[in-house]
């Protein structure tokens, strides 16, 4: 019962190495990994680029072309495809980019016990950027809509009554922080999962858990970048709805 309790003070939240520049304190494996998961989802979409056929596709094709109606789907229920077709871009490269990087999880590329390439979303560095670049281009697409950033402050803050403004607010701010919070904790609680299987349980048994549990990481991996990219195209549907149609 000690050695369990004096390995769990091995298990490490929250802690990065770090580059210091300029009086600032940047995370070197985030940033390292997020440059890592970003290059290979350019790869990855000049590759598709590059086989795309007409006839029976390939692989990486079916998987862009499956993701790519599903994206599609959604879109022409909520907005209409002619409202905001950048949405289908926006929302496939989100999920393509946020998968690539929740599955570096998986990745056994450890040096003197630390993970070379932690999942970048498990830190709020990433996360929060992410939802506020959702959050400033629906908003900057309703006003393109209306014709005036004016009018569509009015749209988000005002309703159709002015008592609820504040509620309004409240909302917004409560839409970007569980946009990112939503993806941040459950990588996070992953990578912690991997580490307690780690430190907690015999070698002999350790690999068959960890195993099992890397590709069960695998799958909320999966779900968590869909629901990300899901949840963007909702927001941008909210943004650029006229309620006056309602």
């Amino acid at each position: 019962m000690t050695s369990h309790l004096l390995a769990a003070t091995d298990i490490t939240v929250g802690q990065h190495s770090e580059w210091h520049l300029f009086g600032l304190t940047l995370n070197a494996d985030t940033i390292i990994s997020t440059l890592v998961a970003a290059t290979v989802t350019i790869i990855l979409g000049f590759a598709v680029r590059a086989r795309v056929t007409s006839g029976p596709p390939s692989g990486i094709q079916l998987f862009f072309e499956t993701i790519t109606t599903i994206m599609r789907n959604q879109l022409r229920e909520t907005l209409g495809l002619r409202v905001a077709p950048y949405l289908i871009p926006l929302s496939l490269t989100l999920f393509v980019f946020l998968l690539i990087c929740n599955w570096l999880a998986v990745l056994p590329l450890t040096f003197a016990g630390t993970e070379l390439l932690p999942p970048p979303t498990g830190d709020v560095n990433l996360v929060y950027p992410l939802a506020l670049l959702v959050f400033f281009w629906k908003h900057a697409a309703g006003a393109r809509r209306r014709h005036g950033l004016g009018k569509q402050v009015m749209h988000t803050v005002k309703g159709h009554m002015t008592a609820f403004a504040p509620m309004w607010i409240i909302e917004e701010v409560v839409f970007v922080m569980s946009h990112a919070l939503r993806l941040f904790g459950n990588v996070l609680a992953g990578g912690i999962m991997l580490q307690v299987i780690a430190v907690m349980l015999p070698v002999e048994i350790n690999w068959t858990l960890n195993g099992a549990w890397k590709l069960f990481d695998l799958f909320i991996g999966a779900i968590q970048a869909f629901i990300f990219a899901f949840l963007t195209i909702i927001y941008f549907s909210q943004a650029l709805e006229l309620r006056a149609e309602h």
